[in-house]
């Protein structure tokens, strides 16, 4: 099993909190992090440890909600999951609650259907 940074689901929980609000803004509102950086972990690129900390510290959650333990075929599913979940959390539309919600329901369905127990009554 490995641990590794989770950038895709860090990067939608940090555009699901920044909304409407400028890359600047957003980078002054959490301090020592410039807004090219800020775009940078938007986009899924690997961000150093201390600008790491202090977006959790932004986001109000501890930095192991990002770290992830995966094997082969649990990273080939996580990547599936991740993706979506991540999707549900970038989108603008979507309130945060909603995206969670509708995340934990994929996850609960994509679960059930590969262990073969969706579609079996």
């Amino acid at each position: 099993m490995a641990k590794v940074l989770d950038t895709q689901y860090l990067a939608a929980r940090v555009k699901t909190k920044r909304g409407n609000r400028g890359l600047r803004e957003v980078a002054q509102e959490i301090g020592e992090v410039s807004p090219s950086t800020l775009s940078r972990i938007e986009n899924g690129k690997v961000p150093d440890m201390d600008t790491f900390l202090r977006i959790c510290d932004w986001l109000q959650v501890s930095s192991e909600e990002f770290i992830k333990e995966t094997d082969d075929r649990q990273e080939n599913e996580a990547s599936t999951i991740d993706r979506i979940e991540g999707y549900l959390r970038a989108d603008r539309e979507l309130a945060p609650e909603t995206a969670d919600a509708l995340a934990k329901l994929m996850k609960a369905a994509y679960k059930a259907a590969t262990e073969g127990k969706l579609g079996q009554e």
